[in-house]
């Protein structure tokens, strides 16, 4: 299934795709009426979509899918982890050592937008070298504490794709990172949240990223450091993960900064993320006035 929230900013509701073409609303009195796919995740309803789509279709009200607005698939209810270095090449062009364990951020829950909407550069006297970075989203379904790496891929209940927008001078001056990856709009999500039956295998899924139709980034998520099932055991050890939490699972090499010389994100220029079987983000970037 492809599962998404669509409609209005901060009004979305949630919806399944069919046939790439509609979307069915889920906000129905047969699921509880859920307002979120966080929702739809902690009370165990996507055996009940299932059926749903199942049964005769032609009953329901289908919505064209080019009429809408999608939003985000999550909402920030939950946690955003992410992942740094887990990629050699990024880890190299960052001049940095492989991590010998992966290595864990947070980011704001208000970073979150969506995956067509414009991507908002902070003003420029609070950051001038903002940068991108796609990544495989993780998203949990069920409740995970001290898994091991054989049983964790039960508690993924989906995928998408995430832009793990970065202010690179920020993050050179700070011994941290949150503040760097935390500005509102730096996650941008989506266009959906794919199950995980609708993919052969999310550890060979190919990653790609262009800025103004010319490709920055191009890798495999079979070349990851650190798998999946790896990091979401390794989060579970201490930290439990609940449905709709999200793990970014690192960038691959390509960033705007390893350029030479650095390339960094200006008003208009115009980004698109695509992960095979994913969908694909498409956004121009602006910039905000300074205060």
């Amino acid at each position: 299934m492809k599962l998404v929230m669509y409609g209005d900013a901060y009004r979305e509701r949630p919806g399944v795709i069919i046939e790439d073409k509609y979307v069915l609303d889920l906000e129905r009195e047969t699921l509880g009426e859920p307002h979120s796919l966080e929702e739809i995740l902690e009370f165990g309803l996507l055996p009940q979509i299932e059926e749903i789509l199942e049964g005769e279709i032609a009953q329901w009200e289908l919505i064209p899918l080019n009429t809408v607005r999608l939003g985000p698939p999550l909402s920030g209810m939950g946690k955003i982890i992410a992942v740094g270095l887990n990629y050699r090449a990024h880890a190299a062009e960052m001049k940095d050592a492989l991590p010998a364990n992966p290595l864990l951020f947070c980011k704001a829950a208000t970073t979150i937008a969506g995956p067509f909407d414009p991507l908002q550069l902070p003003p420029a006297n609070w950051s001038k070298e903002v940068d991108y970075e796609v990544e495989l989203g993780v998203v949990i379904g069920h409740e995970c504490h001290a898994v091991s790496p054989e049983d964790a891929m039960a508690y993924v209940s989906g995928y998408t794709i995430v832009n793990d927008v970065t202010a690179r001078d920020v993050q050179r001056a700070e011994s941290q990172w949150f503040r760097a990856k935390s500005y509102d709009g730096f996650c941008p999500l989506g266009p959906w949240l794919v199950t995980p039956d609708e993919l052969d295998d999310p550890q060979e899924l190919e990653l790609t990223l262009k800025v103004n139709g010319k490709v920055r980034q191009q890798s495999n998520t079979s070349n990851m450091i650190f798998g999946i099932a790896q990091l979401v055991s390794f989060i579970s050890q201490g930290i439990t993960l609940t449905p709709g939490d999200v793990i970014c699972t690192g960038t691959p090499g390509g960033i705007g900064a390893g350029m030479t010389p650095p390339q960094y994100l200006k008003a208009g220029d115009k980004l698109e993320l695509t992960i095979e079987g994913l969908g694909k983000q498409q956004y121009e970037v602006v910039r905000l006035i300074g205060f």
